[in-house]
C-alpha cells in the first residue's frame, strides 16, 4: 500500500497553508526570517520543523528551509546528490544542495545574498539539532536568533487534512500487522523472529519506518526490544506497533496469550481498558494532561494498585508522536493543555503484580466530545491457539 504521489493536490495545499499559517505565526512573533532545521535521525520523539515545512524524508545529515515573511522560502539540503530527489519531492521547490561540511556556510551565504542578514531570525530544530551547530548560530548569523521551537510545535500540533491522511494510512498498517502478528507468532519461535516477519510485513504495506518493541514472558516486568527468547505456551506477548507514513507515527499497544487468557488475566486487562477509556471521556479541549492522567489512574487505584501507577511501574500515560510536535505529553507533570484535532497514543500501560506488565493503548485525536480512537477497533486481550 502506497499512500499518493509528491504531487497529490492535498499534499500540496495542505504544505502551502503550512508556509501561511507559519508566516502568521512569525508576523505575531516580530520575527522575520525562520530557519527550520532537520535531520536523519528521525525519532518519533523529536520533532522535525524541516521535514513538517517541505514533506522531504532525508537522507543527509542536514536540512533547513529558510522562511521570510514576505519573499519565497528556500530549501537548503545535503549532501549535493541528492538534490534531484529533492526537487521531486519537497513542497518547496526552490532548492540549494551542499556538501555536509558547507552546510553553516551555505545558510550564512544565502542569508547575506538575498538580503535578509539584517532580518529579526528564529531557529527551530528541536531536541536533533546537534549542538554544535545550536552553539554556532549566533556567531553565523551575527545575532542570537530566537527559539522557535514551541511556536513550530504549536502549529504542528493540530493536524491538517494531509496529515490525517498519512495519520490514518499508518493507523490501517498497524492494525493489520497486529492481525498478522497473531497469525505468524507461535511458541517455538524466537522474539527477533516474530519481530523481523512483522517488520517486513508493515514495511510491505506502505510503512517507511516502524518502531516496535516486542516481548514475551510468563510474567512481564516491562516491555523491550525482541531478543533470541523462545516463546512458549502460556506466555504473554507484549506488542508495540509504531509505523509511520510520510513521517507520521502512530502507535498501537497490545497484548496477547499463547493460549486461553485466565480469569485473573481478563480481570486485569478488563481494569486497565477501563483506565483508558476513563482518560478518553477526560480528554476534551482545554483539559490538562494531568487531569486526562488522574481519570486513568482512578479504576487503577479504586483496584488498589495505587503504588503502581508511578514511576518505575509506569513510564507516561501517553505522547504525542507528530513529525513537527511533541505536544502534548500525558503526564502529570508536562503542564501541557489539550487542544482539538491534535493526536496522540494513549496508553495506561501498566505492571499489575498479580499478572505483570499488560500493554493498552490507542492512537486517538482530541474533540469535543472527548478522545475518539482512530483504530477500528479497541485492543482486547488477544489469544493465540
Amino acid at each position: 500500500m502506497t499512500i499518493v504521489s509528491a504531487r497529490d493536490p492535498l499534499r500540496l495545499q495542505s504544505y502551502a497553508a503550512r508556509i501561511e499559517r507559519t508566516r502568521e505565526q512569525m508576523r505575531t512573533a516580530g520575527i522575520d526570517l525562520l530557519i527550520a532545521y532537520g535531520n536523519n535521525r528521525h525519532s518519533f520523539i523529536a520533532m522535525n520543523p524541516g521535514w513538517w515545512l517541505t514533506g522531504f524524508k532525508q537522507v543527509g545529515e542536514h536540512i533547513a528551509v529558510l522562511l521570510p515573511i514576505d519573499d519565497e522560502p528556500l530549501f537548503i539540503i545535503t549532501p549535493k546528490w541528492d538534490r534531484e530527489r529533492a526537487e521531486e519531492r519537497s513542497a518547496i521547490p526552490n532548492v540549494i544542495a551542499c556538501e555536509p561540511a558547507e552546510f553553516l556556510d551555505t545558510v550564512k551565504a544565502e542569508i547575506a545574498g538575498r538580503g535578509w542578514a539584517r532580518a529579526r531570525t528564529a531557529v527551530s530544530g528541536g531536541l536533533q539539532m546537534p549542538r554544535y551547530l545550536r552553539e554556532s548560530w549566533p556567531a553565523a548569523l551575527g545575532q542570537e536568533p530566537t527559539n522557535a521551537d514551541q511556536m513550530m510545535s504549536d502549529l504542528a500540533k493540530v493536524r491538517d487534512d494531509w496529515s490525517l491522511k498519512c495519520t490514518m494510512a499508518a493507523v490501517e498498517i498497524a492494525e493489520k500487522g497486529y492481525a498478522r502478528l497473531l497469525e505468524t507468532a507461535r511458541p517455538g519461535m524466537m522474539e527477533h523472529h516474530v519481530a523481523g516477519e512483522l517488520e517486513a510485513y508493515v514495511r510491505s504495506l506502505g510503512a517507511e519506518d516502524n518502531f516496535q518493541l516486542l516481548s514475551a514472558s510468563q510474567h512481564n516486568r516491562s516491555v523491550h526490544m525482541p531478543t533470541n527468547r523462545v516463546l512458549q505456551q502460556g506466555d504473554i506477548l507484549l506488542g508495540e506497533i509504531t509505523p509511520a507514513v510520510e513521517g507520521e507515527y502512530i502507535q498501537i499497544c497490545r497484548t496477547a496469550v499463547f493460549g486461553k487468557p485466565t480469569a485473573l488475566q481478563q480481570e486485569k486487562f478488563a481494569m486497565l481498558d477501563e483506565a483508558l477509556r476513563s482518560g478518553m471521556a477526560a480528554a476534551r479541549p482545554g483539559v490538562s494532561t494531568a487531569d486526562v492522567v488522574a481519570a486513568m489512574n482512578e479504576p487503577i487505584i479504586r483496584a488498589g494498585y495505587e503504588k503502581y501507577t508511578v514511576p518505575p511501574y509506569m513510564r507516561t500515560r501517553g505522547h504525542s508522536m507528530s513529525l513537527g510536535s511533541m505536544d502534548p505529553e500525558i503526564s502529570t507533570f508536562s503542564g501541557h493543555i489539550l487542544v482539538k484535532g491534535s493526536v496522540f497514543v494513549m496508553h495506561p500501560n501498566q505492571y499489575i503484580p498479580d499478572t505483570g506488565y499488560f500493554m493498552c493503548g490507542e492512537p486517538v485525536i482530541i474533540t469535543d466530545e472527548g478522545a475518539k480512537p482512530l483504530t477500528s477497533r479497541m485492543g482486547e486481550l488477544g489469544s493465540i491457539l
